[in-house]
């Protein structure tokens, strides 16, 4: 039997093909490079590597666009042809990625378990599935997914370091934030160069408010995490949150531009931060100028391509609508997420539960109908996790929430979830603007 570098089997035994695919696969990893590009010029040359088909396929998946479906499941079939060339990890795969594809998130998730179970080195399935965990807003496999195989995993077996990277993210989101920061630094004491541990400790800092720290972790660590990278957008995106936090609105809006949404993007990833960041920003009274007509742009030439993939962009959608009047552009993100929400997959139970009423909750919000926004919100937010995304990420309702109210006039409500975010971001400096707002405004009712 063949195996790969970590001594996981695979059924194809062409050394070049099994060489371009260990170099697809640290780019995977890493982000750095094009993985796809990579395993296309194997299965140029190695037209029968199943697992080459098949990292193809969920490679494509875990982008996260509706549009790359087709190829990803023209891969699935070039792999099924081969089925009888396959072993019984490949197949188990191959059910996976039918059950990705066919929107069954979760589903898909129990098979790479399945996988993992026997083959708990398999870093293309532990990969897929962690960044399926984190599209399903499911912290608890973020760490536990991880913390099932780790044992199997060690300073001698290649990759180790992204591993550690992942398991700092799921303990990130799980609150054990000591104990995420050390094993995101214990990774890049390894691999210096692992932008998903340095996405960790971010997220660790962002959590506690620990604003200086963070513009310093990341721009130290600039060189190591920003170039020829695709997940470099996002780090940029939370070093620009750190800034707006500061009050360096220059600053963030800089980021924005020329490095978050520097133009038309390729990818609903980075519209999704783009459309976070400057809804932050104009809760903060920050003039954004025309970025956000620019990017509702973007998003109205999507919506039909996109229709019912995921929730989560589809409420990102709604905050550039949102906040440029665009009602007619509105209703049809609500016309979608209601229709949505009847069919079937995990998107279903994401539209339902949460992407339906949080889009209606920022809809409102852009109206002008702050109670109407608050009482939407507070109703949802504490199962927002339902709909994907990391907590720094789903901060944006408890935000609107707070701005709603005191724009409501409701100050014990604002005050309330105010204390909630001291508590939590002590050194936050605009959870300290946010609570001498609402003091002020309870000031002013009292005279």
């Amino acid at each position: 039997m063949n195996h790969d570098v970590r001594g996981v089997p695979v059924s194809h035994a062409d050394a070049q093909a099994l060489d371009a695919y260990e170099m697809a696969l640290r780019q995977f990893q890493s982000y750095a490079g094009d993985p796809v590009a990579t395993i296309d010029g194997a299965l140029t040359h190695s037209p029968n590597f199943v697992i080459g088909h098949l990292f193809r396929a969920l490679a494509l998946f875990t982008m996260g666009e509706k549009s790359l479906l087709p190829a990803m499941e023209a891969s699935l079939a070039e792999a099924e042809l081969r089925c009888d060339t396959a072993n019984d990890r490949e197949r188990r795969l191959m059910e996976a990625t039918r059950r990705l594809a066919g929107g069954d998130w979760r589903g898909g998730c129990l098979q790479l378990d399945r996988v993992l179970a026997e083959h708990p080195r398999d870093a293309l399935a532990l990969q897929v599935a962690h960044l399926t965990d984190f599209y399903r807003g499911d912290a608890l496999n973020l760490r536990n997914r991880v913390s099932r195989v780790l044992p199997n995993w060690d300073e001698s077996v290649p990759g180790y370091s992204y591993v550690l990277g992942m398991h700092a993210f799921g303990l990130e989101e799980m609150n054990q934030y000591a104990e995420a920061e050390a094993v995101g630094r214990q990774a890049l004491d390894i691999e210096r160069r692992d932008g998903w541990a340095v996405h960790a400790v971010t997220h660790v800092m962002e959590m506690q408010g620990r604003i200086d720290e963070g513009v310093a972790w990341l721009t130290a660590r600039e060189g190591d995490w920003a170039p020829d990278n695709g997940f470099a957008f996002h780090n940029w995106w939370h070093l620009a949150l750190f800034h707006m936090d500061a009050q360096r609105y220059d600053d963030a809006l800089a980021l924005y531009d020329d490095r978050i949404h520097p133009g038309p993007a390729q990818f609903a990833l980075t519209m999704v931060d783009a459309s976070a960041l400057l809804w932050r920003l104009m809760l903060d009274g920050v003039d954004v100028g025309a970025r956000f007509a620019s990017l509702a742009d973007e998003w109205e030439a999507r919506l039909e391509q996109d229709r019912g993939f995921y929730a989560f962009n589809d409420v990102h959608a709604m905050l550039a609508f949102a906040a440029t009047g665009r009602t007619a552009a509105a209703e049809r993100v609500i016309a979608n997420l209601t229709a949505a929400a009847t069919g079937a997959g995990t998107n279903a139970a994401m539209a339902a539960d949460v992407g339906l009423p949080v889009a209606r909750a920022f809809a409102a919000f852009g109206q002008g109908r702050y109670a109407e926004t608050l009482d939407a919100l507070e109703a949802v937010r504490d199962i927002a996790h339902r709909f994907g995304g990391s907590h720094a990420q789903r901060d944006l309702l408890s935000l609107t929430m707070i701005e709603a109210a005191l724009r409501a006039g409701m100050g014990a409500r604002a005050r309330h979830f105010i204390a909630e975010r001291l508590v939590h971001k002590p050194r936050s400096l605009w959870g300290g603007r946010l609570a001498r707002r609402a003091e002020a405004g309870s000031a002013s009712a009292l005279r």
